[in-house]
């Protein structure tokens, strides 16, 4: 309507410029009106002009209807010359994020808006999750013939629902204490692989899930966390445990050793050593400026224990 508007006026504005150019060349009164009406019609003229361009901004691609039929060819990013006729229906390009989140300010929709689920043993989870999608650029007739006029649209008819019952039942052949243990990698793989597949018959591209949160119930979180302490201290125990028995073993080792060479040593002793070994003792002692005290052997053989008598 606007182009029509402007290329009527336009028309409209000429013709009377012409009127009024024939009267001026009889009657000098009229000049100022001619440019006042020159000037209109300039401006006009640049006006219906305008609608034969449209500027498509990087990261966007414009789909084309022309009363009501969607023109094969999509306008690029740049300036691009149409039908001044058409109506152009621009969609991004560039990677969007649809999050679904427990938190109150984020996300798609305000509130709790969390993907509620049931896992294999029946407890209810809360997944809060975002997803990296675009639309693909050489599909975005398809899209707004088929599926959406706008992104908005797309994602509340597409995007939304598709991760609502993808969530459900990949998180229905897992059991509860996995997701949140040790199987959430492969949990969020899972839906992403999903999706990808899911979604790419829609025209849209995932790029990337984010499985951000898992809220479970209150009771069902402490017993969990229970669990885990129960477990953590099984494990310092067996931990303990294991020092313990590695102590043990190298004082029994010790003992051992220690057994064996005093039954070498005992198994090498003789009695003439032994007195060897005595007088040797008894003579560094009697050379000895200090010696206040006699030492008298109790044997003939000097190797019983000496009895000890002060001077």
């Amino acid at each position: 309507m606007g182009v029509l508007f402007t290329l009527i006026i336009t028309v409209i504005l000429i013709v009377v410029y012409v009127s009024r150019k024939k009267q001026g060349a009889v009657d000098p009164r009229a000049k100022g009106m001619q440019n006042i009406l020159l000037i209109a019609v300039i401006v006009f003229v640049m006006l219906t002009l305008s609608h034969f361009f449209v500027i498509i901004d990087a990261g966007e691609v414009g789909v084309q209807v022309l009363f009501g039929k969607v023109q094969q060819r999509t306008l690029k990013a740049g300036i691009n010359v149409v039908n001044p006729f058409v109506n152009i229906v621009k969609y991004p390009t560039r990677i969007q994020e649809y999050t679904m989140s427990i938190s109150i300010d984020e996300g798609g929709r305000r509130g709790d808006d969390s993907v509620k689920v049931r896992t294999f043993d029946g407890l209810e989870v809360g997944v809060d999750l975002t997803v990296w999608w675009k639309i693909d650029p050489e599909k975005v007739n398809k899209v707004y013939e088929n599926l959406a006029k706008s992104t908005y649209e797309l994602e509340m008819k597409i995007i939304r629902p598709a991760i609502r019952t993808t969530v459900r039942d990949t998180a229905a052949i897992y059991k509860m204490d996995s997701l949140y243990t040790g199987d959430r990698v492969q949990f969020t793989n899972k839906i992403e692989e999903t999706l990808v597949a899911l979604l790419s018959e829609k025209s849209v591209v995932v790029d990337k899930v984010l499985v951000r949160n898992l809220s479970l119930p209150k009771l069902v979180e402490n017993a969990i966390e229970e669990k885990m302490r129960s477990k953590q201290q099984e494990e310092a125990m067996e931990y303990k445990k294991n020092i313990a028995s590695r102590e043990a073993e190298i004082k029994e080792i010790e003992a051992r050793g220690l057994a064996n060479a005093q039954r070498i040593i005992n198994s090498t002793l003789s009695d003439k050593y032994l007195q060897h070994e005595a007088i040797m003792a008894y003579e560094k002692l009697a050379n000895s400026q200090n010696t206040t005290f006699v030492i008298m052997p109790t044997s003939p053989t000097a190797t019983g224990m000496p009895l000890i008598l002060g001077k």
